[in-house]
């Protein structure tokens, strides 16, 4: 055989070795475009939610007759501002109510009581003082504390007596209650539940304000993508009830820790809303940006 070997066996190590450069090639292009594609964006499915501070519930603060501040009363999708009258409530007292006051009063009562007692003693001790005074027996600053001590007594006094009054003047119907009851924020009325002179219970759900400018989208990721979520990070948001249009947010809100049990970040977004085309509960694509 000649000295350079069989031509066969070099053409097979040379095909051997190009193979193996191709290999590496080809493999190198797979990682390439897997790092590529792990840059694509995340996209999960979204929920449209209330933020924090754009829906009001508004209640009876007391029993009473629950009367409208305007001509035409207020109906689901009113708008209103905040500060705006929604209703007024008018304190009536019938017997029951009256019972009920006269069995709170001698709870009131026994206070302002002990507090007139109180102030009497801390009076008797300030004169007893003044007197010691000038025979020398207490000092000025005992006398000082003492007048002290006779002041916040007689404000406490003060203080309940003023209660009393009230409870009375209620019981014997010489003094109407009426207060206002206002929107705390910019919204819509999505939410009534009287009518014109309706009496209404403590606590009786009256409105429901909300604002819709601006909504929250609530989605989960995945716990491979956290180095994506920073507090800067955007995501656009589709939904097949607005085909064609695309909307905007940023994030809220971050939680501190993975779900421990789904594993995944549950994540608020901040949406733009124009036109309050989005309502709460419609579902929708979220893609987070890259």
């Amino acid at each position: 055989m000649p000295a350079g070997g069989c031509p066969w066996s070099r053409w097979t190590a040379g095909f051997r070795s190009w193979a193996g450069c191709a290999g590496l090639l080809v493999f190198g292009s797979f990682l390439f475009s897997a790092a590529a594609g792990g840059a694509e964006p995340a996209t999960v499915l979204g929920e449209v939610v209330p933020l924090s501070g754009t829906v009001a519930e508004v209640q009876c603060p007391a029993a009473g007759r629950i009367i409208s501040p305007r001509e035409k009363p207020l109906t689901v999708g009113d708008h209103v501002q905040a500060g705006d009258p929604l209703a007024i409530i008018e304190h009536h007292f019938n017997l029951h109510d009256a019972a009920h006051l006269s069995n709170t009063r001698w709870n009131l009562l026994s206070v302002m009581l002990d507090a007139r007692w109180v102030a009497l003693e801390a009076r008797i001790e300030r004169e007893k003082a003044e007197r010691l005074l000038g025979l020398g027996s207490v000092s000025g600053k005992q006398v000082q504390e003492l007048r002290a001590a006779e002041l916040v007594a007689k404000a406490e006094y003060d203080k309940r007596r003023t209660l009393l009054e009230q409870q009375d003047s209620q019981i014997q119907k010489t003094e109407l209650v009426r207060r206002g009851i206002f929107s705390p924020i910019d919204g819509d009325v999505s939410f009534t539940n009287f009518t014109q002179g309706q009496v209404i219970n403590e606590g009786t759900l009256l409105f429901r304000i909300v604002n819709r400018k601006e909504v929250g989208v609530s989605a989960r990721f995945a716990e491979a993508d956290r180095n994506r979520l920073r507090p800067d990070s955007t995501v656009r948001v589709r939904f097949d009830n607005v085909p064609g249009k695309v909307f905007t947010g940023r994030l809220e809100v971050m939680p501190p820790a993975v779900n421990p049990v789904t594993r995944t970040w549950d994540v608020l977004f901040r949406v733009e809303n124009p036109g309050e085309r989005l309502r709460f509960g419609m579902i929708g694509r979220v893609e987070l940006s890259p």
